[in-house]
């Protein structure tokens, strides 16, 4: 069977963490490298935290460090000010869904390539032979930077698969998901690229929900994978619990969302309800900043540019899991 062809572009937290063990995992994935950007945690946390991951799977895949800040949205401070609340406290412990570091995992031993990620990006677009699918499950700033330095590069891009944006649900404003609205703009330059595009939006990764039964499955394996997993889950089940339930799912779950843009490579099945539309990025600054704009109607003001996935088989996907990662 040929493997198909990766690159993975993070901003390393607990869930992008179990995304990346699930592709070194999957023998059905090549992954050629990782991109660190801005996000969860600053680039240099976030590049510390895939190197973690790397030593732990004891992986040679090179990581290349990104862009450091979003294309213009943090020029203006008050763009920022409207964020939910994503640190609580519970017995005088902080609780949160991604910490400054992976204390999970030992401190690395690996060091990023001294190329930067864009540059890199751009090199090995160029050399191939448009069979490399990107997966994007942090704010796309290294793209759009990539594509807005040569745009040759985008007729050679076969596929980007990203995590972000949601149709009805949203984690960060009360319009938008976090990886879009930390960098609207890059997300705009990427949605109208023109580049064959899977989006994975919070409708379809809240489906795809983990729970405490699947975490101790993960830590009874035994194994450091098994561990690291069951350690990264239990994390985000107290953050969901205490600062964004899931309300359609039971309580002590969540959403490990950066995994199932994965599993959507390699098997499109575990993706439901998945629909051809024009997407659009609101990043006007204001109360919509960073909204994913989904046109339903049949005729549309632009070509549609989007294939948007609206639910999840979350069967499908934790047996994916298991099998990866147990």
């Amino acid at each position: 069977m040929e493997k198909i062809k990766v690159i993975m572009d993070v901003d390393t937290g607990s869930d992008d963490a179990i995304a990346i063990m699930t592709a070194l995992r999957s023998p059905e994935l090549e992954v050629l490298g990782i991109c660190t950007v801005n996000g969860n945690k600053p680039v240099e946390n976030t590049t510390e935290n895939t190197l973690r991951v790397i030593d732990l799977l004891e992986s040679d895949v090179p990581v290349y460090q990104g862009c450091a800040t979003p294309l213009v949205a943090t020029l203006n401070p008050t763009r920022q000010m409207r964020r939910a609340k994503d640190v609580g406290e519970v017995d005088g412990r902080i609780v949160t869904y991604h910490h400054a570091y992976l204390d999970e995992l030992p401190q690395s031993k690996s060091k990023p390539e001294k190329q930067r990620a864009v540059c890199w990006l751009i090199d090995t677009l160029l050399k191939s032979e448009g069979d490399i699918t990107i997966i994007a499950v942090g704010p796309l700033t290294n793209i759009a930077t990539a594509m807005r330095a040569d745009p040759r590069i985008i007729p050679k891009i076969k596929k980007i698969v990203i995590m972000g944006g949601g149709r009805l649900q949203t984690n960060t404003t009360s319009a938008s998901e976090f990886n879009i609205v930390m960098d609207p703009e890059a997300a705009q330059i990427v949605f109208t690229s023109g580049c064959d595009i899977l989006l994975v939006p919070l409708d379809a990764t809240h489906r795809a929900w983990v729970g405490k039964e699947e975490s101790k499955r993960f830590r009874d394996a035994g194994t450091p994978i098994g561990i690291a997993v069951a350690d990264l889950l239990d994390t985000r089940i107290e953050a969901y619990d205490l600062l964004q339930p899931i309300i359609f799912a039971p309580q002590n779950t969540t959403p490990p969302h950066d995994a199932l843009a994965v599993c959507a490579v390699i098997d499109p099945a575990v993706l439901k309800d998945v629909r051809f539309c024009r997407v659009d990025v609101d990043f006007g600054g204001s109360f919509a900043d960073g909204m994913t704009i989904v046109d339903p109607r049949v005729r549309t003001d632009d070509p549609l540019n989007v294939h948007i996935a609206l639910d999840a088989d979350r069967e499908k996907f934790v047996k994916m899991l298991f099998e990866r990662l147990e």
